[in-house]
């Protein structure tokens, strides 16, 4: 059974806010706690949404995947990937949709969504030994900072303005003080009231622990980590400080994770 998470306080109540991304995401993430949900029922809830089907099916038909025959269909597609699979590039093609935001730099919205899949997908390669803490580890690293994207979406410019700013370093503070809330809690405040599995809320709550992470569950020790790798050089190097169990090697689960990372940028032009 998947140690889902230290103890953590009740956040204050928040005026209630729609997830900023595809309805059929929020129902994906939620599926993940029901045992009994099958392939048939993924490809059926993915098939309500045009666009993500359009996207996921363009994915799935590309060179990195070197299928023999043209999938046509999300049902083709779950049977071929497999449910895991797919869950994981319908849920990177959703983010993308709360980051293209007018007024928003595209480079800036472009940097933001692969730092995030890119997080979650070293997420995903560094829990060992454990294919469902693996795969919450992936959906848990690509929701972290879900707050950062919330004040993106409130704030425009203003937020996008705070990043450029302030490019290698915590920003938490400032955003406490310019926008009323730092991302972390934010985000785990978000995820609580929509739903989301307590795990994944709890992971963006302490993503920015202080070391060390010994009193972390594995999900959130390999989201810690992934969140650094992805960061400055001073922070990816607080990795190699660390040696939490039930982890993969550092650089296997980064050199796993590229291939994919690079194919989802490139198709989706980011």
């Amino acid at each position: 059974m998947t140690n889902v998470s230290v103890a953590t306080s009740t956040p204050a109540r928040r005026p209630s806010f729609p997830p900023p991304f595809p309805a059929v995401a929020v129902q994906l993430i939620q599926q993940m706690q029901d045992p009994d949900v099958g392939a048939c029922d993924v490809a059926r809830l993915i098939a309500l949404d045009p666009a993500l089907t359009a996207s996921l099916l363009r994915l799935v038909n590309s060179p990195f995947f070197g299928m023999r025959r043209q999938i046509a269909n999300v049902s083709d597609a779950v049977m071929v990937l497999g449910m895991a699979t797919v869950r994981r590039m319908v849920l990177s093609l959703a983010v993308v949709t709360p980051m293209r935001k007018d007024g928003v730099d595209p480079e800036f919205a472009r940097k933001q969504w692969q730092r995030t899949v890119s997080c979650a997908a070293f997420a995903r390669r560094l829990v060992d030994g454990d294919p469902m803490a693996s795969e919450l580890a992936f959906t848990a690293g690509l929701l972290q900072d879900i707050g950062e994207i919330h004040l993106l979406q409130q704030h425009g410019a203003a937020y996008a303005g705070m990043h450029v700013e302030n490019p290698d370093c915590d920003r938490r503070a400032l955003e406490q003080e310019r926008f009323g809330e730092s991302h972390d809690t934010l985000g785990a405040g978000l995820l609580e009231s929509w739903g989301l599995p307590q795990a994944i809320a709890d992971t963006a709550r302490v993503h920015h622990a202080a070391a060390p992470i010994t009193a972390l569950s594995p999900v959130q020790r390999a989201v810690w980590m992934a969140n650094r790798l992805v960061s400055t050089p001073d922070e990816a190097a607080q990795v190699a400080l660390v040696h939490p169990g039930g982890i993969a090697p550092v650089q296997q689960a980064m050199n796993e994770a590229r291939a994919e990372i690079e194919t989802l940028a490139s198709l989706l032009g980011k």
